[in-house]
């Protein structure tokens, strides 16, 4: 079938969806003056036309009454199952998801998007069993099955807690995937260990929990599939808790969400939703995706390869323009035009003139976020743009929890890989400056999780608005995913269709109407501030918190961020070693499936070197290991391989910025740019251990048999860079 659109089809296609509901949906337009099959969501979704979930409408997990199988500890059982869910954009309808279901549930009565929250202690290991229970068939996101290990099947999973220190029979990596048949990936020995007397569908995982508190989340991981199962919502949240944290109770932290205290956690995500009118304006989709996810509501992602968007290689075997590409197809990153938070599409939420926890996991599959926090204007939209810079002219939130209503800062208490060494001052009405990405607001990279004291006590009876400016891709965006109504129509005329109130609207993502009164009990006073030291709560660091030269004589191994072109001639990012730095046969761009490089022993500390060759800024995220951020240098990138015999440097070494000084396990990596890290491959907090009850002792994981250490990876979490392919082995000796 002809995927393109002509100008006049077009007009006649919006001209009869504005017949039908006065509200055209358009396509993407391309240089070529044809558009590819695009679909953009309605523009019927209003802002602000949802509540926030909370645990009460997002499943909280309970555990079992019965202990887990093997080992003895607490245990808990969730499904992964395909479900509708009324309450993500309820303007279009139920929208098709797949995700987590708890089957004991502390909180929630139903599946919804994000279900399958836990909550556990440091030190009070878990144990869960994950039943598949996927449908068989096509899968709700179109599937590319030229991408490596993508044709073993559309309902595998293998769940990863990121972040998580675990066995690596329990990381969830990409081999390591089961479906409900019984069928496993050549990783998965998860059963023989745990639980010998599982069910075909059913894989078992053990979560020492032996870290420090912190916001982790647990998602699919599964080979070929990771980008489409976590965009159908195969993820949710699970914090960790410790004596430390509480602690800080005292001294005005508020209390926690499980305990009905001032702590929410918001999990953002950017989507696409298909409308009424998806036949005409992406005539493939009926055949790229199960039935189920056809009709409205249901969650669009781009599947066409657009050659005038994406570049091509013009190689042998990589892509003249004859060269025909896979349908659907695998694209560089995926941009949705509207935003959710907890699951919902734009949300309003109430809260008190008082302080307040706000916990971010940035869920996007390659959108970047800069927060930002305005008053609320009379208009439509709640914010409104300069006609030249873009920028809102609202007035800023005031709410600086150490002096209230003094100043538009938010004190930053932690970050993914728990508590700052010390709190750091965010600004929170800057607007993104691609000259200095992180002298902005709040920045935050895919998967990556801030941890912000705020307060609302200056904004009585008022409305706040979470802003994003961050342009994507990220740092130096292209127009066409800036989505607000009647702004920079040239650069993305579908802003020219979107009324006001209404999306697609990426710089939108939530509300907080601010109340006028406090209920008791009030406040404890904030004893908090960026002078605090709060190491004490971190494990013990790899040099000093802050340190910005590398340790003498430690072990330093060089690799590279790159891009290159697949056998169609697609764009692709891929790892690489340089070893040694300058020499052009030190393996560019490796494989997935290429021999491992990055192995290394047990208990070993090493400082890694990563030069981004390419044009996007990577977060990279490290399996097994938190990290310590020590410095970026800016380096000429065609000196890499070159014959003079090593790297040209064009600057000097610069620290992190001040909310990277603590552990990290995603880090951002700018282009053109060595950024370095330590980080320690310590094995001992992941045992296995028994309770007394099933006779002490611990559980030995057995070596992987498809790479004969343990088993784990690091990769960018950008998901369309990790699955084509910016994923590479990490194994442990």
């Amino acid at each position: 079938m002809d995927t393109k659109i002509t100008r006049r089809r077009f007009l006649q296609v919006s001209a009869l969806a504005a017949g039908a509901t006065m509200l055209p949906m358009p396509v993407r337009w391309l240089g070529s003056g044809n558009a590819l099959a695009f679909n953009q969501s309605p523009t019927t979704i209003p802002l602000f036309g949802t509540t926030l979930r909370g645990i009460g409408q997002i499943p909280v997990a309970a555990p079992d009454p019965t202990p887990a199988p093997v080992t003895g500890v607490t245990h808990y059982t969730i499904d992964i199952k395909e479900f509708q869910d009324t309450g993500v954009c309820p303007s279009l309808g139920s929208t098709t998801l797949r995700g987590f279901d708890p089957v004991v549930k502390l909180t929630g009565t139903s599946q919804a998007h994000l279900g399958g929250i836990i909550v556990g202690k440091k030190g009070m290991p878990i144990q869960l069993t994950f039943r598949n229970n996927l449908p068989g068939g096509k899968h709700i996101i179109p599937n590319d099955t030229t991408i490596m290990g993508a044709n073993e099947g559309n309902n595998r999973s293998a769940v990863h807690f990121h972040g998580g220190l675990v066995p690596w029979i329990s990381d969830g990596g990409p081999f390591a995937w089961w479906d409900p048949a019984g069928n496993r990936g050549l990783s998965f020995i998860n059963n023989q260990v745990l639980n010998p007397g599982a069910s075909l569908n059913e894989a078992e995982y053990y979560y020492p929990l032996n870290q420090t508190a912190r916001f982790g989340w647990y998602h699919d991981h599964a080979f070929g599939i990771t980008r489409i199962n976590a965009y159908a919502g195969i993820a949710s949240g699970l914090i960790i808790r410790d004596d430390f944290e509480a602690g800080l109770i005292n001294k005005g932290l508020p209390n926690y969400i499980e305990a009905g205290g001032n702590e929410i956690p918001l999990i953002i995500q950017d989507k696409i939703f298909v409308g009424p009118n998806i036949a005409a304006v992406d005539p493939t989709w009926a055949n790229a995706v199960s039935p189920a996810a056809q009709g409205p509501g249901s969650l669009w992602y781009a599947h066409i390869y657009e050659r005038n968007r994406w570049r091509l290689s013009g190689n042998a075997t990589g892509g003249a323009v004859g060269t025909t590409l896979p349908a659907p197809s695998v694209i560089p990153e995926f941009f949705g035009d509207t935003m959710l938070v907890n699951g919902t599409t734009f949300p309003k939420v109430s809260v008190e003139p008082r302080r307040y926890r706000l916990r971010f996991l940035n869920a996007c599959n390659a959108r970047f976020l800069n927060l930002q926090f305005y008053v609320a204007d009379t208009s439509l939209n709640g914010i409104t743009l300069n006609a030249v810079t873009g920028n809102p002219t609202n007035a800023p939130a005031l709410c600086n929890p150490v002096a209230p209503g003094t100043s538009a800062h938010v004190l930053q208490i932690g970050t993914e890989g728990g508590f700052l060494p010390k709190p750091v001052m965010k600004p929170i009405n800057v607007p993104f400056n691609p000259l200095a990405p992180l002298s902005s607001s709040l920045v935050v990279a895919p998967a990556e999780r801030p941890d912000i004291i705020i307060d609302f006590s200056a904004h009585k009876g008022k409305s706040i608005i979470i802003y994003n400016d961050a342009p994507a891709p990220f740092p130096m965006g292209d127009p066409r995913n800036d989505y607000f109504p009647l702004w920079n129509l040239k650069g993305n005329p579908v802003n020219g269709l979107t009324p006001n109130g209404f999306g697609p609207n990426s710089r939108i993502l939530m509300r907080f109407d601010v109340g006028t009164a406090v209920t008791a009990p009030a406040d404890l006073p904030l004893v908090i501030d960026t002078n605090t030291d709060l190491s004490a709560g971190l494990d013990a660091p790899l040099i000093p918190f802050g340190q910005s030269t590398p340790p003498v004589g430690m072990a330093v191994r060089q690799l590279s961020l790159n891009e290159n072109f697949d056998a169609y001639g697609r764009l692709q990012q891929q790892l690489g070693t340089l070893v040694p730095l300058a020499s052009p046969s030190a393996g560019f761009g490796r494989a997935y499936l290429d021999p491992p490089t990055e192995i290394v022993t047990a208990g070993s500390t090493e400082v890694w070197e990563i030069f981004n060759t390419t044009a996007d800024v990577h977060p990279m995220h490290f399996h097994l290991v938190n990290v310590q951020v020590i410095n970026r240098q800016p380096f000429q990138v065609n000196s890499l391989g070159s014959t003079k015999g090593g790297v040209n440097f064009t600057g000097p070494a610069t620290p992190p910025e001040p909310n990277e000084t603590g552990w990290k396990e995603t880090v951002m990596m700018f282009p053109g740019t060595v950024t370095r890290i330590i980080m320690k491959f310590d094995l001992t907090g992941v045992a296995i251990t028994k309770t007394a009850a099933m006779g002490g002792g611990t559980v030995t994981a057995p070596p992987s048999p498809r790479t004969g250490g343990a088993e784990y990876v690091w990769h960018c979490h950008i998901l369309e860079h990790e699955e084509h392919d910016m994923m590479r082995p990490l194994v442990v000796k």
